[in-house]
């Protein structure tokens, strides 16, 4: 294989901008590092030699220009390069993750109607994707690219050839510098006059299934060309890669680093759920850049940091996914940068440097980025003066190109205000008010749309597979006024024996886990409002009840369990919790087991994120944990508690 694809030419068609700097980066620093992860390095020059190998199979497939390719593989180096030889074919991609529910994936690639996948053979097996002809990420780690003057480990030969512009001129390995290279890429002529389509991201829709919302390389072109400038990447940083894949920060994180030449490391999962190692793995690895989701980051701001003198290389935390509550404190050695952006305008639309303590209010969404446009209008359409709360609408380049199925077509509508001809508006929902600086404050949403862990929710969607189950009769699905929103399921049965928590089991082997409601309770009847429609409101108001608090203990309980219970009580925001409650299953999840985790750290218990995934039974888990050993430096230290 590795011969053919060394002697393998791109067809001369106009290929996406970031591919053609991919190939560059590929000839004047073919050594350097473009992604690391837990199986090693993968330099520039494999990066794109194995991407031009993926396009030629995919194109073997027949698989042409403008078409969509599925690729479900894990956080990996292997995601991106299956991703980057997607985009050199000329198609589009559609991220799935692996570790979601098989019946959702198989869901989510019909309504796709993608033309190819790349995988893996255990994941095909596993999520029953046996129909398609699936191509094999893993065969492509053979593939590598030619040895360059600074490249330890090149193995030599005929580097693929570059790609090639509609002029036929190949893209000069002579260009000045990075940023140089990306400019004459993101200018070089199109013969289009429609946008071609990048990707496609999936997100909760308000009709109760999923939505895929189509995204232009013109915006992704924009969204590179604004991160580059703004935070001045260069082949000289470290970025990190942290969300799923199926979130669409896996485009800001990964996109932005590689087209500016820096180097990707991908965060192992097991740091991901502990602040204290994520801060400890982000200074071992000197990234200089990084992007964490709002509550993640909320828990990074609690701890202490070394300065950057002694081994923070951090230079830019980027947060978003969710409201930014507070800010942080001025001894970090690093900027906060707050970003606010529906997947419906490529990731980000505004932006705003966080000023720290003890500045007062919440943070802002800040400003558009260049090429967004941001309108905050009344029910009737028309601007509202500043200061004056009114509904934020997008416009610009990053607008999306629409959804598959027309799902959400309301939503766009032509922009009066365009700079040229044929611009759209995206109504996102949110109601905002502006401030006389120019500054976008967020005030909340217009409908029931929630952020759960990062990912946008329609509580609806959740509604229609709890309605599809065969105990339910009806079902009513709101979210917690909590700051961390859970969804909660009311069902009237069809018949009064059946178990909720099957219920709820079924749930989590069809859906994310961000869609499974934290807990499913049989009511008789709904409560309704005064013209006969559920009173969701009322709903959301009843308290969270879990466990079976009456039962009698017939055993000894362990010592640490009144500790743990009430540890448990304060992260999940129920009065009380029982021996046997399950935490994932009374409404705990990977942001709770977070905030579980340093709470009994600093009440001196020895406790990781991994006690409670293998112990998840509060009576188990108190008998699994001990006190932490005298002397031992495993409590995390919070700015709060070096205060004090």
């Amino acid at each position: 294989m590795l011969k053919a694809v060394q002697e393998a030419s791109i067809p001369p068609l106009e290929l996406p901008s970031l591919v053609r700097v991919l190939a560059e980066h590929a000839t004047r620093r073919p050594g350097s590092v473009a992604v690391r992860d837990a199986t090693g390095d993968v330099s520039y020059a494999d990066l794109w030699a194995r991407a031009a190998a993926i396009a030629d199979r995919l194109r073997s497939s027949q698989v042409a220009r403008g078409d969509l390719v599925a690729v479900c593989v894990e956080r990996s180096a292997d995601a991106v390069t299956a991703c980057a030889g997607v985009l050199a074919a000329g198609a589009a991609y559609l991220l799935l993750d692996p570790d979601q529910p098989p019946e959702r994936v198989r869901d989510l690639l019909a309504q796709s109607a993608a033309t190819a996948l790349v995988s893996r053979p255990e994941h095909v097996r596993r999520l029953g994707l046996e129909a398609y002809d699936s191509v094999d990420i893993g065969a492509f780690r053979a593939v590598v690219g030619p040895a360059g003057p600074n490249s330890p480990t090149g193995t030599g030969g005929t580097a693929p050839a570059l790609p090639r512009t509609t002029t036929g001129d190949a893209v000069s390995a002579d260009t000045a510098d990075t940023a140089d290279t990306a400019d004459t890429a993101d200018t070089a002529d199109t013969e289009d006059t429609e946008d071609a389509l990048a990707y496609v991201n999936f997100t909760s829709g308000s009709s109760g299934r999923p939505k895929g919302v189509m995204i232009g390389h013109r915006g992704l072109d924009n969204l590179l060309d604004w991160y580059r400038d703004r935070y001045r990447v260069g082949p000289g940083d470290r970025a990190t890669q942290l969300a799923r894949p199926t979130f669409d920060a896996f485009v800001l994180e990964t996109w932005t680093a590689l087209a500016a030449g820096a180097s990707l490391h991908i965060v192992p999962a097991d740091v991901i759920t502990d602040p204290e190692r994520l801060r400890d793995w982000l200074c071992a690895q000197q990234i200089t850049v990084a992007f964490v989701p709002t509550a993640l980051a909320e828990q990074l701001f609690t701890l202490t940091w070394p300065r950057q003198e002694g081994g923070c290389a951090l230079r830019d935390l980027l947060v978003g996914g969710d409201r930014l509550t507070r800010r942080p404190p001025a001894s970090l050695p690093f900027r906060v940068h707050n970003n606010y952006g529906p997947t419906e305008n490529t990731v980000v639309a505004t932006v705003d440097l966080v000023e720290p303590e003890p500045c007062p209010g919440p943070p802002s969404i800040g400003e558009p980025i260049p090429g967004v446009t941001a309108h905050v209008l009344d029910a009737t359409g028309a601007p509202v003066a500043d200061g004056e709360p009114g509904r934020l609408h997008l416009g610009g380049v990053g607008v999306a190109l629409g959804c598959l199925h027309d799902d959400d077509a309301a939503r766009f509508s032509p922009d009066p205000w365009a700079a040229t001809p044929g611009g759209r508006l995206y109504d996102t929902g949110d109601r905002v008010v502006r401030d006389p600086d120019g500054r976008l404050r967020y005030l909340g949403r217009e409908d029931d749309q929630v952020q759960i862990r990062g990912f946008r929710v329609e509580p609806a969607e959740a509604e229609a597979a709890v309605r599809a189950d065969e105990a339910v009769d009806s079902a009513v699905v709101v979210a917690t006024a909590e700051e961390e929103p859970r969804l909660i399921a009311y069902v009237v049965l069809h018949d009064g024996t059946a178990d909720p928590q099957e219920i709820r089991a079924r749930l989590a082997a069809r859906l994310p886990d961000y869609l499974v409601p934290a807990q499913v309770t049989a009511v008789a009847a709904f409560p309704l409002t005064s013209r006969g429609k559920v009173d969701r409101a009322a709903l959301a108001a009843r308290p969270v009840i879990t466990g079976s608090t009456g039962a009698q203990q017939t055993e000894r309980q362990p010592a640490l369990l009144p500790l743990l219970s009430a540890l448990w009580a304060e992260v999940l925001a129920v009065p009380s919790v029982a021996p046997d409650d399950d935490f994932f299953e009374i409404g705990g999840d990977s942001l709770r087991l977070i905030r579980l985790v340093g709470k009994a750290r600093r009440e001196g218990l020895k406790l990781d994120a991994e006690d409670v995934y293998t112990h998840p039974v509060l009576s188990d888990l108190a008998r699994a944990v001990s006190p932490a050993e005298p002397g031992t430096t495993d409590t995390p230290t919070s700015a709060e508690e070096t205060a004090r």
